[in-house]
């Protein structure tokens, strides 16, 4: 690229710019100590659409949508309750059982 420098035009060389290099998906061009690198995007949860019946989580810096069932995998629960996604999150929840209903027989 020609440049003026103290009234005489001279020739610099070009500075990298990222709109010349094609990055692989999931990567981004950035300019480290002027040259061009790929480099990983950390996504974060609010980068990402999740479709129903999943969630967004970041784990060991991944992040993905996950099935909602998959998230109660590592919850233990207390008796008299289960886990059940609420939101984004697992939750333990107290089971629904009908009441009971005892019947007296009158026939002795």
């Amino acid at each position: 690229m020609c440049q003026m420098v103290e009234n005489t035009a001279r020739c610099l060389p070009n500075s990298p710019s990222c709109h010349d290099l094609n990055c692989p998906p999931g990567t981004t061009c950035q300019v480290v100590e002027k040259s061009l690198r790929c480099i990983p995007i950390n996504l974060s949860c609010d980068d990402l659409n999740c479709p129903k019946g999943t969630t967004c989580q970041t784990v060991k810096n991944a992040t993905r949508c996950v099935a909602n069932n998959s998230l109660c995998n590592d919850v233990s629960c207390p008796k008299g309750t289960m886990c059940q996604v609420v939101e984004t999150s697992p939750r333990c929840v107290p089971t629904s059982r009908p009441p009971l209903v005892c019947h007296i027989l009158s026939r002795w």
